[in-house]
């Protein structure tokens, strides 16, 4: 019998003896008054029984609610576990008693450390020492030991709460993360791996550059010996042979040197600083200054603001870009424009010219090294400038991209995050 059966009978047998206690008083009145107080005690035996009918009611959804809550609590893809200030296991379901191998009666009133690996148990202590210190939330990750399911990590998330008591606990899910520790552990042997690769790689780029010029250097000696001692014993075809084999060491040579700043770029940047970009592109106008003066071009600095880069490779960059406008040039006087637009977050520095312009279907393929939209009869070059500019500017977490019509100029777009200064 529950409360409200107990109520209910206790209220009837009040009524009883209250009815009892004035029996003349009844018998003294008239019939008519008699009907309607027996209809009127009818109508609220009904009433009363639709009371009952709904209070059972509710109690079934009660009791269907308490089901489905506590199929939710046991079968939660987490553990859920109730700890008391000395670290004992109040109450957990179904889950927990899964992740740490152990049937749900056995867990309760064990210390929860024991299933800690032992390195693990003063984190754990300290773990739920803060919550209850603090009243706030905590998180941690500790290893499981040989005694659970789970071999490897798992997550606590702990609550401060106290029980209908008044005793101080703690609501905790644990989470298995072991998965995730392992996929970590595994992304850092392979960034290990990787770096020592790139190490090696720079080296051997390094080395393999070094030596590849050294026959190159001796190519080039002979080559002008033979050109300053027999140039007037050689006919025109041998003279020719002769300027072929310098022009082919000479290109090979910028190849490798290109090809050894490319390489150097794949490692982390360099020590930073604040760059005023518009003082690096004018030394890159200074630098090269006999080839502008000899193209007759024309080069516009708007303002530039200043930007935490590498100085030195802020000047590659530059000097690549502008010598590229100065080398596709067309017959009409050159004119180069660098101006910016920048906001909060980022700034975009604009490279115009009026040069002979590209067909925009070539814009990604510009930036791929040793690619050349010309003939190298029409353009000295390695195809390895502009491959050398995006690299950069991706290191700096930017990137780069160009506009152009053939024939009508081009204008290449560099956005370059804006760090907030401290």
């Amino acid at each position: 019998m529950d409360e409200s059966d107990i109520k209910f009978a206790e209220l009837r047998r009040r009524a009883i003896k209250t009815l009892k206690s004035r029996p003349a008083s009844i018998e003294r009145m008239p019939i008519e008054d008699v009907r309607v107080l027996v209809e009127e005690l009818q109508i609220h035996e009904v009433e009363l029984e639709m009371q009952n009918e709904e209070l059972r009611s509710m109690q079934l959804e009660l009791e269907q609610s308490r089901k489905k809550y506590s199929d939710l609590y046991d079968f939660a893809p987490v553990g859920y576990l109730t700890i008391s200030e000395e670290g004992r296991i109040l109450e957990a379901n179904l889950t927990a008693a899964t992740q740490l191998g152990m049937e749900r009666s056995v867990l309760i009133g064990k210390p929860f450390n024991l299933y800690a690996a032992e390195n693990y148990r003063e984190d754990l202590h300290l773990h739920l020492r803060k919550v209850f210190k603090t009243g706030q939330s905590n998180t941690c990750e500790i290893k499981l030991n040989g005694r659970s399911k789970i071999k490897g990590f798992v997550q606590l998330d702990s609550t401060y709460a106290e029980d209908a008591d008044g005793q101080r606990i703690t609501r905790t899910t644990m989470t298995d993360i072991s998965g995730r520790k392992q996929a970590d552990e595994n992304l850092k042997v392979f960034a290990a791996k990787l770096e020592q690769s790139n190490r090696e790689l720079e080296e051997f780029a390094f080395i393999a550059s070094h030596d590849l010029q050294e026959p190159l250097r001796k190519i080039q000696a002979f080559g002008n010996r033979l050109e300053s001692k027999c140039k007037h014993k050689l006919d025109e075809a041998e003279r020719d042979y002769l300027v072929r084999i310098q022009n082919a060491a000479r290109r090979m040579m910028q190849f490798i040197q290109d090809l050894l700043k490319y390489s150097r770029l794949a490692g982390g940047i360099n020590p930073v600083g604040n760059v005023d970009l518009r003082e690096a592109v004018m030394e890159v106008i200074s630098d090269l200054e006999l080839k502008i003066e000899r193209t007759g071009a024309d080069v516009e600095v708007s303002d530039l603001p200043a930007i935490e880069a590498e100085k030195s490779q802020m000047h590659q960059l530059f000097q690549n870009l502008i010598a590229n406008a100065l080398k596709f040039r067309r017959e009409e006087q050159l004119h180069i424009k660098i101006y910016s637009r920048s906001t909060d977050n980022e700034c975009r520095i604009f490279v115009e010219d009026n040069g002979i312009g590209f067909d925009e279907q070539y814009a990604e393929r510009i930036f791929v090294p040793f690619q050349r939209l010309h003939g190298r009869s029409a353009y000295e070059g390695t195809g390895m400038g502009l491959a050398i500019c995006r690299k950069i500017v991706e290191r700096h977490g930017g990137n780069i991209t160009a506009k152009s019509k053939a024939g009508e100029g081009a204008t290449f777009i560099i956005t370059l995050p804006v760090r907030q200064q401290s």
